[in-house]
């Protein structure tokens, strides 16, 4: 049983590597192989297809920081105090990982059903952040805005510079991915601050 995991991961890894520097469409099965040093037979043992193998890269990456997230949300603390530790999160694992944000571009692409059903399997629940939200009045002072629009703003502020990566660097920081970097943490504050004006 050992040996079997330890070919899998091998083969994950390998998987996940190509899958981001050239795409899942742009990567084949023997290119995994080859990466991984093992044959197209052994495989196909451990996984029939890509798009199989693509979902467990797919998972693996999202097992990062989903159900961490999960467990702040189902935790005591009010929304205010999710925020920061959420943005937090999602742009830590963003720079560690930047495969992740181009994975979820080629899952949405491809497969528009498995992505919800993943994340839910893995905790997220959008109806208790609604449900908190609406006891703690986070809305009340927003215009009424939904609070469907808040999460989305939220998401939104964390995630687009991450998807939209090769063109923020070129056009907002010449191709300086340190500065880049430098940048996105500096979100990690910038981005608590927004929400709370637009809360307060």
């Amino acid at each position: 049983m050992a040996l079997q995991t330890e070919t899998e991961e091998k083969i994950i890894a390998s998987a996940e590597k190509l899958f981001y520097q050239k795409g899942k469409a742009g990567t084949s099965m023997q290119d995994i192989g080859d990466d991984a040093g093992i044959n197209r037979t052994l495989l196909n043992y451990y996984f029939r297809s890509k798009d199989q193998l693509f979902e467990a890269v797919f998972r693996k990456a999202m097992g990062r920081f989903v159900p961490n997230l999960a467990a702040m949300l189902h935790s005591d603390i009010s929304f205010e105090e999710y925020i920061p530790a959420l943005v937090e999160t999602v742009i830590d694992t963003m720079i560690e990982n930047p495969q992740i944000s181009i994975f979820v571009l080629q899952e949405l692409s491809s497969n528009q059903d498995r992505m919800p059903q993943i994340m839910k399997e893995m905790g997220i629940n959008p109806a208790f952040a609604l449900k908190k939200m609406e006891e703690e009045r986070v809305i009340k002072v927003t215009g009424g805005m939904d609070s469907r629009q808040v999460i989305l703003n939220l998401i939104s502020l964390c995630i687009f510079p991450f998807a939209a990566k090769p063109v923020v660097l070129d056009i907002l920081y010449n191709g300086d991915n340190e500065a880049y970097i430098v940048a996105m943490k500096e979100r990690k504050k910038i981005i608590p601050q927004l929400m709370k004006q637009l809360l307060s």
